[in-house]
């Protein structure tokens, strides 16, 4: 009868997690993404069976935050009495950054610094592994919410794997660079040609006029 009681007990604890008010449920703790890519994961899943109302928003662990970039957190109510099998999706956003596998530069003079390519030949997948946090929030500015004022956290494992991609030389920095020097030169030779005053240009084609007629 003991060992039947612990084995519900680990089934139960592995499925979700109960804070104090607050319960975090997700069916997966791996995602698999790209490397620059925008994500948004609804997976992940709030709950409340106790007799209080109270707002959550998700986050994650430092671990993480150097992987999930430009995060967008929705704010939601969790009403008393909800329980994990009708757990209510919190959506969240983030960004992989562009940077997570090493780039080559190119050989180049003066734009080589800039023009980059990625070969994932031989490179292993990035991976880290953190938590994702349901945190209680004091609810929206200007509400009636007269929830519980404890702030309680709950967390979940959640590992990131970030696919590499290859990635052919970006030229478009040398097009930009070849359309500034050609404009810059461009604007010089204008410059100098039309720099000197237009009383004395006239002058010079007059003069150049009569040098002409004279030969005649």
């Amino acid at each position: 009868m003991i060992k039947f009681i612990v084995v519900l007990f680990v089934v139960f604890v592995s499925l979700s997690v109960v804070s104090a008010g607050l319960g975090i449920y997700t069916d997966k703790n791996s995602l698999l993404v790209n490397e620059g890519e925008s994500v948004c994961i609804n997976n992940i899943k709030a709950y409340n069976p106790f007799p209080t109302d109270t707002y959550a928003m998700i986050s994650v662990s430092d671990e993480l935050q150097g992987v999930l970039t430009n995060q967008e957190v929705d704010e939601k109510l969790i009403p008393a009495g909800t329980s994990s099998s009708n757990a209510i999706p919190m959506e969240f956003c983030f960004k992989v950054p562009d940077n997570v596998y090493e780039k080559q530069r190119a050989p180049i003079p003066l734009v080589g610094n800039v023009i980059k390519k990625i070969d994932c030949t031989g490179q292993d997948m990035k991976e880290y592994a953190g938590e994702v946090i349901l945190q209680s929030t004091p609810g929206p500015a200007g509400s009636d919410y007269a929830g519980s004022a404890t702030v309680m956290s709950v967390s979940t494992p959640l590992n990131i794997r970030v696919k590499c991609k290859d990635q052919k030389w970006d030229l478009i920095p040398v097009y930009v660079f070849v359309a500034v020097l050609s404009a810059g030169i461009i604007g010089l030779i204008l410059f100098r040609r039309y720099r000197t005053p237009k009383a004395q240009r006239m002058k010079q084609q007059m003069a150049k006029l009569r040098k002409e007629m004279k030969k005649k």
